[in-house]
Formats: structure tokens, C-alpha cells, sequence
């Protein structure tokens, strides 16, 4: 056959080459949660340049339509369970390259000693100062019933009976009234911290440092403000008549100042000791809130075992025995 070299017999042989008969099906992988691999090589299929665009147009499009709402709807963060403000905490340190290099290296075995000590110190210092912020709730709600029934109350009192004897006429209205004044005035101040200023200080914050202890990363539960509008708007709030305590608040307390202290620093105000900088990851940071949990519960109700065991059944995620003897040690 003098044809079958010749370049009609080429043409028809890629014609027929290129019918539906003689081509690979390509079927969806059933066992492949990806519907972009290759059900043949297992690989990821290379996508287009204009599947590409595609995707990066529609990332633009929901960005631009998420702006949109959050400006119609400022309050839809706080208004619903899923938001982008939280996010998780690591609950180990990264294994890498960096990390193991550090491993290998002939001082550390020096480091883990220096870092075992770091952790009893900040242990001591969290215990010390927790049991400083109780103290100072306790002054600041004493000095204020004494403002309020050895000042304020007592002289109006001694007036009014003075008044009743020369006169006959009553005035304890005037004591009443000074009463509710004072205590709104004291009511108002707790509230407006919790307002204007901190509004993660409101209620007991245990089950906010619950959430963080569990890997939950909740903006400002465990800063300088919170802390300060926390142990104020207790002491008001107990001053000024509320059925309130410090009991619950005083574990939200212990929590910010043992995340506080084992960072060395201080993110309401840039300031900045320079010390402890090998707890600056989540794992470390979440222990040291957990002790300070453990010693908001022993400054609340003097018991330190309770307080301890408070932290790592209600609290804490794992069981750290190291961590439970630093507490337990600290606290005797």
C-alpha cells in the first residue's frame, strides 16, 4: 500500500487518535476527600490560571462583603457564638528545625536547668502578689464601710439626734438618703470600668479563664486593665451594698498576674523587664495561669490544697505533676 506512508494516512491516524473512544476517562477519586487530585498519580491536579483568578476574585468578593457587614453591623462579633476575634492556643511547642538545632546545642542541658528555676521563682511571685491584690480588696472595702458608717453615717446620725431633741422632728431621711447615694456613687464607679474601660472584667471571669485554659485565646482576659478594673469593681461593688464577692473575680485576678508575671512584660503599657523571655509561648503562659488560678482560689478562701485542685480539675486541660508541685510547695 503506497498510501500508508504518506501524510493523508498521518492525518487519519491522529484523527482517529483524538476520538471520545480512545481517550481517559477521568473519574472523581471515591476515596479522596479532594476533588482536585488525580484519581491515577494521587496528585493534585495543576489548575489554570484562570481557575486561578477565578478563586482570588471570589476571596475578594466575600472580604469586601464581610467588610460591609461588620460596617452595618458593628455588633455582629459580640452578637454571634463565631467570631474571628478568638483564636485557639498552641498546646505545644513547634517542633522545628530551629527547635532541635537548640536541642543539640551542649548548653542546653544549662537552659532547662536555669528554666526549672525560673518556674519556682515566678511560682513565688505569683502567689506573693495574688495574695497582695487580695489584701488590697480587702483595705479598699474596709476603708469604704468605714467612709460610710464611721463618717458619713455616724455624723449624720449624732446630727439628727440632736436635731430630734431640740426640735421633735425627725430627719432620718437625710441618713437614708446619704446611705443609697453613697452606695449608687460606689455601684457606678464598678460600673463604668466595666463599661467604658474593660468590658471583659464583667461577671466572675471563670468561665473566660476556663476557655483560655482549655486552648481558647479570648482578647484581653489576661491584661493589666482587666486586672485593675477587676479588683476595683470588686471592692465597690462589696462596698456599695451588692451581693457580691471576691471569690470568683479573685481566680480571673490570680490568672492576670500569673500570665503577667511569667511574660515580664506588660501589653497595656509598652513596658518591657526583659526577663523570663523563654515562657513567651502558649504552653508555658497557660501553666502559669493555671497557678494563678490555683492561688486566687487560696487567697479567696485561705485553702491552698482546694485552690490547687480547683485549677487542674476545673481549669486545666492536662495533668502537669510538675506544675502541681511548684503550686502545692508555694503555698506552705
Amino acid at each position: 500500500m503506497p498510501w500508508v506512508g504518506s501524510d493523508k494516512y498521518r492525518q487519519l491516524i491522529v484523527r482517529v487518535m483524538s476520538m471520545p473512544l480512545f481517550r481517559r476517562s477521568r473519574a472523581v477519586s471515591s476515596s479522596s476527600l479532594d476533588p482536585d487530585e488525580d484519581p491515577v498519580t494521587g496528585l493534585e491536579r495543576v489548575a489554570s490560571s484562570s481557575q486561578i483568578s477565578s478563586l482570588a476574585r471570589r476571596r475578594r468578593e466575600d472580604e469586601e462583603r464581610l467588610r460591609r457587614r461588620n460596617q452595618r453591623h458593628p455588633e455582629f462579633e459580640r452578637e454571634h457564638a463565631l467570631s474571628s476575634r478568638y483564636e485557639s492556643l498552641n498546646y505545644e511547642v513547634s517542633e522545628n528545625q530551629l527547635y532541635k538545632d537548640e536541642e543539640g546545642d551542649p548548653e542546653h542541658h544549662v537552659r532547662l536547668w536555669r528554666r526549672s528555676r525560673n518556674r519556682w521563682v515566678v511560682c513565688f511571685l505569683i502567689g506573693f502578689f495574688t495574695a497582695l491584690v487580695a489584701a488590697g480588696i480587702d483595705i479598699m472595702v474596709h476603708y469604704s464601710q468605714e467612709i460610710k458608717f464611721g463618717i458619713i453615717i455616724k455624723r449624720l446620725l449624732s446630727k439628727c439626734d440632736k436635731e430630734t431633741e431640740l426640735t421633735g422632728d425627725g430627719c432620718m431621711w437625710t441618713v437614708e438618703a446619704a446611705w443609697m447615694c453613697y452606695n449608687c456613687i460606689l455601684v457606678g464607679i464598678a460600673g463604668c470600668l466595666v463599661i467604658f474601660w474593660a468590658p471583659i472584667a464583667g461577671g466572675s471571669g471563670i468561665p473566660q479563664i476556663k476557655c483560655f485554659l482549655n486552648g481558647i485565646q479570648i482578647p484581653e482576659v489576661v491584661m493589666l486593665k482587666t486586672l485593675v478594673s477587676k479588683a476595683i469593681g470588686v471592692a465597690c461593688a462589696v462596698g456599695g451594698g451588692l451581693s457580691a464577692g471576691k471569690e470568683g473575680p479573685m481566680i480571673h485576678s490570680g490568672a492576670v498576674v500569673g500570665a503577667g508575671l511569667s511574660q515580664g512584660r506588660c501589653q497595656s503599657i509598652p513596658f518591657d523587664t526583659g526577663l523570663f523571655k523563654e515562657f513567651r509561648n502558649d504552653r508555658e503562659r497557660r501553666d502559669f495561669v493555671s497557678a494563678g488560678a490555683a492561688a486566687g482560689v487560696a487567697a479567696a478562701f485561705g485553702a491552698p490544697i482546694g485552690g490547687v485542685l480547683f485549677s487542674l480539675e476545673e481549669g486545666a486541660s492536662f495533668w502537669n505533676q510538675n506544675l502541681t508541685w511548684r503550686m502545692v510547695n508555694h503555698y506552705f
